[in-house]
């Protein structure tokens, strides 16, 4: 495969050309994030089945050219692990990847393993094995070393090779509409216009709050983002989550009373304040409600460790990966389906698609006691038995 550093408008121009004649294409991108509010893009390399680019994302003023070919759907897509890549193409051209394939996604549904690191795919479907030397290399210093961009081009020189064997098995098992759907839910997932929604309950600590100090937390977080975005930081250095719980707990009555907290600047506490008084002006319906989640009862985790033996066993023969069929938690939640006769929240994979056809009516007959299991083979790797005295 033919090598190609590309460090001008020109030379984008014509790399480009020619990566649009290619059917196919795979890109990866090496950033900089830790004190950005977006990663700073530094590199972009790309292979077709011919060539390899490297294009000095810091040198080229405008990567327009590139972005078009990645989102007009004329061709497909292939990353490992995209959902930075996703991101950038989003922020950069405002639109995201089209046709794109993850095969790190993809070879959980072939039961490879998931989520499997580049490196582990490269060798299982090529044998070879790439550097780790330049893992935490910082890619906006130039001029690059000789061994940054050796580095760069080895990240996309396997990249299709494990796409086509990827892909072909997918075929073989007829899961090509299964990986659709995990990659448009990807891209869903992705979005970097996606609203804040409930994630500002994640700060850790708020668990006692009453609505009104949830609501102080929410509007806090909401600034913090706000900030973090127009001045281009991460947000937890523009406020730490340990910060907004304590600033909440402690009720301050102006911003004097916010400053006492060790690393706020003063035109931030003004404004954490207008925050504060923003959420106690709240009528009581805006409002958010506390979290009245019931402890599970005992069976629950049981019956959960059960089933996820018998998923696992169930994703051997199947060839699939239990890590991206469900979480521990999605199993819980289905056994509480059960229980309680809930529905299901949307959130739960089991809930829709390929999981809910082929997966969950095989994990219900064992809820409703249809299906007995037995360990019947001990030295398999699909050691368990199942009978159905019905079928």
């Amino acid at each position: 495969m033919q090598e190609h550093f590309v460090a001008s408008e020109s030379e984008l121009l014509k790399s480009c050309a020619k990566i649009a004649k290619s059917r196919v294409f795979g890109f990866d991108t090496e950033f900089v994030s830790e004190e950005s509010f977006r990663p700073e893009l530094c590199l972009v390399q790309v292979a077709t089945p011919d060539d390899l680019y490297v294009i000095d994302a810091i040198a080229v003023s405008s990567l327009e050219p590139f972005w078009d070919l990645v989102t007009d759907g004329k061709r497909d897509v292939i990353v490992h692990a995209g959902r930075e890549e996703i991101r950038i193409c989003q922020h950069l051209c405002g639109k995201a990847p089209n046709r794109l394939f993850d095969i790190q996604l993809a070879a959980g549904l072939i039961g490879v393993g998931y989520p499997s690191g580049y490196g582990t795919l490269v060798q299982t479907f090529s044998g070879a094995r790439l550097s780790k030397q330049e893992t935490l290399t910082d890619w906006r210093v130039r001029p690059l070393s000789a061994d940054q961009i050796t580095y760069a081009f080895d990240d996309v020189r396997y990249l299709l090779h494990c796409w086509d064997k990827i892909n072909s098995r997918l075929n073989e098992l007829g899961r090509v509409e299964w990986a659709e759907e995990e990659f448009f839910d990807l891209k869903a997932r992705s979005n970097i216009d996606e609203p804040l929604g409930e994630r500002w309950r994640k700060v850790k600590g708020i668990g006692g709050f009453d609505r009104k100090r949830l609501a102080m937390v929410r509007e806090i977080v909401n600034w913090r983002e706000e900030i973090a975005a127009r001045r281009n930081r991460p947000p937890r250095s523009v406020l730490r989550d340990d910060l907004v719980a304590d600033i909440v707990r402690r009720n301050p009555q102006k911003a004097q009373d916010i400053l006492a907290f060790r690393g706020i600047q003063h035109r931030d506490s003004e404004e954490i304040m207008a925050a504060i008084q923003k959420a106690r002006s709240l009528p009581p319906e805006a409002l958010p409600l506390q979290d009245d989640t019931k402890p599970d009862a005992p069976q629950v985790g049981l019956i959960g460790q059960v089933m996820a033996g018998l998923l696992g066993d169930l994703c051997s023969r199947k060839f699939l990966t239990p890590g991206l069929v469900a979480t521990s938690s999605d199993l819980r939640e289905l056994v509480r389906f059960k229980i309680d006769n809930t529905s299901l929240s949307d959130n739960n994979p089991f809930a829709k698609g390929w999981r809910q056809k082929h997966i969950v009516p095989v994990l219900m007959d064992f809820l409703e006691g249809k299906t007995s299991l037995r360990l019947a083979r001990v030295d398999n790797e699909a050691p368990f038995e199942y009978h159905n005295p019905k079928s």
